[in-house]
């Protein structure tokens, strides 16, 4: 997965259609875990053209008191929701063919996850 994000638009989460429903299981299988939080790694050492950077992954929250995806300073993609808004984003992570794409609408920013076995340099 890479998660390329620039000051203008909203940040865009990138793998092959495999590795979204691989990364679909790993978020539900945290759901469904007693941890508060995780974090889920991403490819930081490609060209992020078009856009300004390579996000280092994402780092998500259980919680019950607010909803939010931001950055981190050392600049993670970060999601803090509870549990009925957590399992509203895993959805979005299911793409089902390549060249597919979903948005989720956070606040204060949204992002797109897209299906694309050719840019994410992996099999689809």
């Amino acid at each position: 997965m890479m998660i390329f994000n620039s000051a203008n638009g909203d940040p865009m989460l990138l793998d092959s259609v495999q590795g979204l429903r691989e990364l679909h299981k790993q978020f539900e299988d945290f759901l469904s875990s007693s941890a508060e939080e995780a974090s889920f790694g991403a490819i930081t050492n490609s060209d992020p053209a078009p856009y300004e950077e390579l996000l280092c992954g994402l780092h998500v929250m259980k919680n019950e008191g607010y909803n939010d995806l931001t950055f981190s300073d050392d600049r993670w993609l970060v999601l803090s929701g509870s549990p009925r808004v957590l399992s509203d984003f895993s959805k979005s992570l299911f793409v089902q063919h390549d060249g597919d794409h979903n948005h989720w609408y956070g606040s204060p920013v949204s992002l797109i996850i897209e299906a694309d076995g050719w840019r994410a340099g992996s099999e689809g």
